[in-house]
């Protein structure tokens, strides 16, 4: 499995996003994130995570 394709948890998130904890869990309760929802945790791939930022070059993300 490459890393692009390797599955990411939600705890790979805190540590791979350039930000805290609580701006990534708004993120990921906001539907921001390209992730799907498993139980209460979150999964995702790098290849998604870099083609959301790629999409939001220049943008200015609001979360609740």
């Amino acid at each position: 499995m490459s890393e692009e394709t390797k599955i990411l948890k939600q705890t790979d998130l805190y540590e791979i996003l350039p930000f805290q904890k609580t701006k990534v869990l708004q993120l990921l309760r906001s539907g921001e994130l390209p992730v799907v929802k498993v139980g209460k945790d979150y999964i995702t791939t790098y290849e998604l995570i870099n083609d959301w930022i790629k999409q939001h070059v220049g943008d200015e993300i609001f979360y609740e």
